[in-house]
């Protein structure tokens, strides 16, 4: 896949996800409800143990969405050059 198609592919998911044109203010609650629904799916998964693929995808989100979180949370701190 090429570079630009790969952007695209990224935009499109995130778009899917209602994370573009949100208020700054309300991306961080955005980022927790997105959490909590890969938590609870990833518990789900963990029950059954069937799509080991699936859980691994939903663990690879969860690790994203905290890199994330812990971004947007170290450059809104007041001092920070936004």
């Amino acid at each position: 896949m090429d570079r630009e198609s790969e952007r695209q592919r990224v935009w499109s998911l995130l778009s899917d996800a209602g994370l573009i044109d949100i208020p700054a203010e309300q991306f961080p609650e955005r980022i927790k409800e997105a959490k909590n629904a890969v938590m609870e799916r990833l518990s789900e998964l963990l029950e059954t143990a069937i799509d080991i693929k699936e859980r691994d995808s939903a663990a690879y989100s969860l690790a994203t969405l905290k890199k994330l979180e812990t971004t947007l949370q170290r450059n809104t701190k007041p001092g920070s050059s936004e």
